[in-house]
């Protein structure tokens, strides 16, 4: 008896060992490869619904550890300030690989709200401007893009260059309004800090950006292939 007592019990913590799965949770960008640091204050992971691990300020790599089989949720707010959840459930078929990577993107916005946006208010003869002005310790500087709008086709100004924009033009224009309607207050300074304006009509929405932690300006330029 005491004989298959010890059997069972060695079998059980070999199936135990053997359920152990590692998991990688990743915090990145979809949209650029700028630092993610002090982009989310906290991730919350749980796991069957209660609390499993509280990772504060996490980094590129906030986990890697074996985890049993369980249903995991991963909750953490995103650069815009939105509250992101992800759940996943770990089971025998991930022990298949011995792995599982969970990647979570900290740059999509999910509620984008276009009522407001300068791109579609637009008119005939009018000009919208986008604007950086960026200052640091060492060097500081603009930087502008200029839409016009002209028999219901818009052409891009920049530099000493135009060309007509097409409807992937547009889209990440209103992307890149939507985004920056969007950024929430930030409580830390920094060094380095970019100033995001777009004007209309003398309209103007302006957002202080310490350390460029959202970078719009630059995503925007690769978009519309602007050097």
């Amino acid at each position: 008896m005491k004989k298959s007592y010890i059997i069972s019990f060695i079998f059980l913590l070999s199936f135990s060992a053997f359920s152990q799965i590692g998991l990688s949770v990743r915090l990145k960008r979809i949209q650029s490869k700028n630092d993610i640091a002090f982009i989310v204050d906290t991730l919350k992971i749980y796991k069957d619904s209660l609390l499993f691990k509280k990772i504060p300020y996490p980094d590129t790599f906030a986990l890697y550890e074996n985890v049993p089989n369980a249903d995991y949720k991963f909750c953490f707010n995103n650069i815009f300030g939105e509250k992101i959840e992800k759940n996943i459930t770990l089971t025998e078929t991930n022990n298949i690989l011995g792995r599982q990577e969970i990647n979570l993107y900290v740059d999509q916005l999910q509620n984008p709200n276009s009522k407001k946006l300068f791109i579609k208010k637009l008119k005939d003869d009018e000009t919208l401007i986008i604007k950086l002005k960026s200052s640091g310790c060492f060097n500081s500087g603009a930087d502008s893009i200029k839409i016009y709008k002209k028999d219901n086709k818009f052409t891009l100004k920049y530099k000493r260059k135009n060309r007509k924009l097409k409807t992937s033009d547009i889209e990440a224009i209103e992307m890149y309004e939507n985004e920056l309607r969007n950024l929430p207050e930030v409580d830390f300074v920094s060094t380095s800090n970019g100033l995001n304006e777009i004007i209309l009509n003398g309209e103007d929405f302006s957002y202080a950006e310490p350390s460029f932690f959202w970078g719009g300006f630059g995503i925007l330029k690769k978009r519309l292939k602007l050097k």
